[in-house]
């Protein structure tokens, strides 16, 4: 398998198992987007809490110029960890949440 897609199998599995995190509320339940095309790659809540919408992505990945993105993580989980466990170099995982000149300083690679 190349390293794109085994970088694809490994974020696709990542969002896989922590789409298995049940939301407290019976009505949130978790929606998990794959766009291999494009390599964007989503775990969101959806539903409802009482009278209040929930809609918030949890988890976003994108797959650019060879290197995964983290773009969001709203879980007190370390994603980026998880990753290196499932054999990503450290430098091809970049903390797109970060400003840019934050990330030379995140110990994760670069843009």
């Amino acid at each position: 398998m190349d390293k794109l897609n085994r970088y694809r199998t490994c974020v696709q599995n990542l969002l896989e198992q922590h789409s298995q995190y049940k939301a407290q509320d019976e009505e949130v339940e978790n929606e998990i987007f794959f766009d291999p095309i494009r390599d964007h790659y989503q775990l969101m809540r959806v539903g409802w809490k009482g009278l209040s919408r929930v809609y918030h992505t949890v988890l976003h990945f994108d797959i650019k110029d060879g290197k995964i993105w983290l773009q969001q993580n709203t879980t007190d989980i370390d994603v980026g960890q998880e990753l290196i466990d499932m054999g990503i170099p450290k430098e091809d995982i970049v903390l797109g949440l970060h400003p840019a000149y934050k990330r030379p300083y995140t110990g994760y690679g670069v843009a």
